[in-house]
């Protein structure tokens, strides 16, 4: 089969669009036929390497990619991710193997790009919900609130009954009020004065998807939640805030309800662009520019 692999830890020139042998599931595997695999800022992180200092695989040829939608043997709509460095598959081949237990179905109203661009994203913005307790009528400042992971944060903190503030460069400030955003601010400049401006006390919970640390913790009332996607933007604990990280693992069951939100037009899935995998270089040469709204997808 085709697939993207890895032969050396160099970025884009260690990348190629190869031959490698069809994946043979093993005993609870299920071989999927893939139809739609996204990108995502850590395929790239990963061809540079930053994930084989943290106790992933150092050997190549190492095939990429962690999301992907697709049809099993007996035409089932499956979606899941993996996460490559440590699983030892990867998602950008025409077939995948995987443990059946990280399989979601999909409803067949979402297709099978959108399918692809929920499952890494969606769990992770669903994991820094559940690590803030966010509820009905908190007040969440998400920052980055235009990405991927901060735009699906946004749309289910407003589903949870919470007023969101979106903290975005002042160029995604439209982008997100069209997802739903009460009030924007700008991270350009003086974050906290901004929020205690409208909320004197400060939010109730925030949650980082940009590594913002101790700017956005500042804007958190005493005593309220932090959680943040970036390890290394931890702030240190104080009043009575005990910022956490999240590390996000497959979880079929909770990407079953985000794929039925999606399906239904209750979660919106942005995707910028589809390309084959022919162009995978086109795809991970936009990405690590950056300004990209919508998820990248490659289908085989």
């Amino acid at each position: 089969m085709r697939a993207i692999v890895l032969n050396a830890f160099t970025g884009l020139d260690g990348l190629e669009l190869a031959e490698v042998p069809d994946p043979s599931p093993g005993d609870g595997e299920e071989l999927v036929h893939v139809r739609a695999a996204s990108l995502g800022p850590w395929d790239v992180a990963g061809a540079g390497g930053a994930f084989a200092s943290m106790g992933g695989s150092s050997e190549f040829p190492q095939v990429q990619g962690w999301d992907f939608a697709g049809e099993t043997a007996d035409g089932r709509r499956v979606a899941g991710f993996v996460a490559q460095p440590w699983m030892g598959v990867g998602a950008f081949a025409e077939q995948i193997s995987v443990p059946r237990s990280i399989l979601t179905e999909l409803p067949d109203a979402l297709g099978f790009p959108e399918a692809s661009a929920v499952p890494v994203c969606g769990l992770t913005a669903r994991l820094l919900l559940d690590t803030a307790a966010v509820s009905d009528g908190d007040v969440v400042l998400v920052t980055g609130a235009a990405g991927m992971v901060g735009g699906f944060a946004l749309q289910l903190a407003t589903a949870h009954g919470a007023r969101v503030l979106a903290a975005v460069r002042d160029s995604d400030a439209d982008e997100a009020r069209r997802l739903g955003a009460e009030t924007v601010v700008s991270t350009e400049s003086g974050l906290e004065a901004q929020v205690r401006e409208k909320w004197r006390d400060g939010v109730d919970a925030c949650v980082d998807t940009v590594g913002l640390g101790l700017d956005a913790l500042g804007c958190v009332r005493d005593d309220g939640k932090f959680a943040t996607t970036v390890p290394t933007g931890v702030p240190d604990a104080q009043r009575g805030i005990d910022p956490g990280a999240v590390q996000v693992q497959p979880n079929a069951a909770a990407a079953t309800e985000l794929t039925a939100l999606a399906a239904a037009g209750e979660l919106t899935v942005r995707i910028a662009e589809t390309l084959p995998l022919e162009r995978f270089r086109d795809a991970y040469a936009r990405l690590a520019r950056g300004g990209v709204r919508g998820k990248l997808v490659l289908t085989p």
